[in-house]
């Protein structure tokens, strides 16, 4: 059997960050955001039905509706552990490059797939995700890169089934599908529009205004990002304060480094062709509520931000190619491209192709592939995955204490909620109710703490009076590494103080 350049490139690129991601694990880098919280959800979904994440405090659709994650529970099922979540993500990632090689393949031949598909696996972007544990853009991904697919074969109904489900990855997937039936209704596809705005309004508005507010002790968390910006509550709210200000907004859109390095990383690498399409237009909405909100992370090309970006940018690519190509060829008086089921060139009653009858789009293409994988190689060349399979690059956090971490965690007895820093819990949630100390909400007679590196919500200096607290809840040591580093406690003497969290907000 011979298997296709599709899948030796797809399968490569998962051993590859399967690989890093597995020592990135290892080494107690990774924590309750977002693997510690994503791995309680499916548990949750897994063993109860309901998601509920102790490090949150509540469900977690009470943070972001993303029940998507329930698809994973018979990954847990299989294997416990949260390692699954981490290659579950690789192969999805890895997976939505598969449609783009097939838009590209069908249109312009196996190699410009090949290229474009190796042009996709190296983009910031997937890099980016990758080096992130979890992410819930990993449904995405996978939903819009074959829902594009679909729609450019001109398969609407499918693509518009794709699209859909997009409502179950995350609140904003119901805005997408209203831009998208909005597009739609451009290609005069009524019925499918139709669908899909109304689908997309109904869920974007249930999911903001019932469901999230009412799984989630604090309301809606994210309520307050566009109050500098916008003067509103919400990117919605703050529509008229767009309408008035439009070049305050432009400012706004590019008025950081990091906000143009992001627009950068976006575009230059597939040559501003995706701006020949109208499907580029998708991710205006998509950049306007992350570039004015507060909070910077959004602002960045190095996380996982720009992963649903990126099948629509090659999509829009390859319909951009298609666009400026059937102009050019109709100025060469070039016929019309022959139909998806007529005979290949040289066979009885069609006359063979001359080499300047080859389209411009597939030209085009061509040209684009190996330019788009230069700046793939050039992105991926700085990437932490990349230094690490070349030893350059600088060691995982905590590589240094794996060991005496791997016996003070055996200290703690299995089945007992536990109090744990941010590195040292995600190796016991398989077999423990964990929470994070500092977020208000942790709870158990145990508690493990990385006296040097805690990690989100606390900092090193804050130790000292989380260890006050602990005592005053009647903790005492029963276990601590050779240098104090890492301290195991049970509560086994009376309380002295109140017994709560020993953080001050989640």
């Amino acid at each position: 059997m011979v298997l296709s350049p599709c899948t030796w490139i797809v399968g490569i690129a998962i051993v590859l960050f399967a690989g890093w991601a597995r020592a990135q694990y290892e080494a107690l880098t990774t924590g309750a955001c977002d693997l510690g919280i994503f791995y309680q959800a499916v548990q949750g979904w897994a063993y109860g039905g309901w998601p509920y994440v102790p490090i949150k405090g509540y469900v977690q659709l009470g943070d972001h509706f993303s029940p998507a994650f329930a698809l994973l529970a018979p990954l847990v099922w299989i294997h416990d552990s949260a390692i699954t979540l981490v290659y579950a993500q690789i192969v999805l990632i890895c997976l939505s490059g598969v449609p783009i090689y097939h838009i590209f393949r069908r249109q312009h031949g196996v190699l410009v797939g090949s290229g474009m598909l190796i042009a996709y696996l190296g983009s910031h972007a997937v890099f980016g995700t990758v080096q992130f544990p979890v992410h819930e853009v990993m449904f995405g991904a996978v939903l819009l890169a074959w829902g594009m697919e679909r729609m450019l074969a001109d398969r609407w109904t499918q693509a518009t089934i794709l699209f859909a489900a997009l409502i179950t990855v995350k609140e904003d997937g119901g805005l997408m599908c209203v831009l998208i039936g909005l597009y739609a209704l451009l290609n005069r596809r009524w019925k499918h529009s139709a669908f899909l705005i109304g689908w997309g309004a109904t869920w974007f508005i249930v999911t903001l205004k019932f469901i999230i507010p009412n799984l989630n002790p604090g309301g809606f968390t994210y309520a307050k990002d566009y109050q500098a910006s916008l003067h509103a509550d919400s990117i919605f709210g703050g529509i008229p304060y767009m309408i008035t200000h439009p070049l305050d907004i432009l400012a706004l859109m590019t008025d950081q480094p990091a906000k143009l390095e992001t627009w950068q990383q976006l575009l230059i690498p597939v040559g501003f062709a995706a701006l020949a399409s109208p499907l580029a237009l998708l991710i205006v909405p998509v950049m306007l509520s992350r570039m004015l909100s507060s909070r910077e992370t959004q602002w960045s090309s190095g996380l996982y931000y720009d992963m649903p970006l990126i099948p629509i940018l090659f999509a829009a690519v390859a319909d951009g190619f298609r666009r400026i190509g059937g102009w050019v060829d109709r100025a060469r008086r070039l016929p019309a491209p022959a139909d998806s089921d007529e005979k290949p060139a040289g066979s009885e009653g069609q006359t063979a192709r001359r080499w300047w009858h080859v389209r411009t789009a597939t030209i085009m293409a061509a040209i684009a592939a190996p330019v788009f994988i230069g700046f793939a190689v050039q992105d991926a060349r700085d990437s932490q995955v990349v230094k690490w399979y070349q030893g350059t690059g600088y060691p995982f956090a905590n590589a240094s204490i794996v060991g005496e971490a791997e016996d003070a965690l055996s200290k703690i007895p299995p089945g007992v909620p536990v109090r744990a820093t941010n590195n040292m819990l995600v190796p016991l949630l398989p077999t423990n109710e964990v929470t994070l100390i500092g977020s208000n909400v942790d709870k158990g007679d145990w508690a493990i703490l990385d006296a040097y590196n805690p990690s989100c919500p606390i900092s090193p200096k804050e130790i000292p009076q989380i260890m006050r607290q602990l005592d005053e809840m009647g903790f005492r040591r029963v276990y601590e590494t050779a240098k104090g580093r890492i301290v195991v406690l049970q509560r086994t003497a009376p309380a002295t103080g109140p017994i709560r969290g020993t953080g001050t907000a989640s």
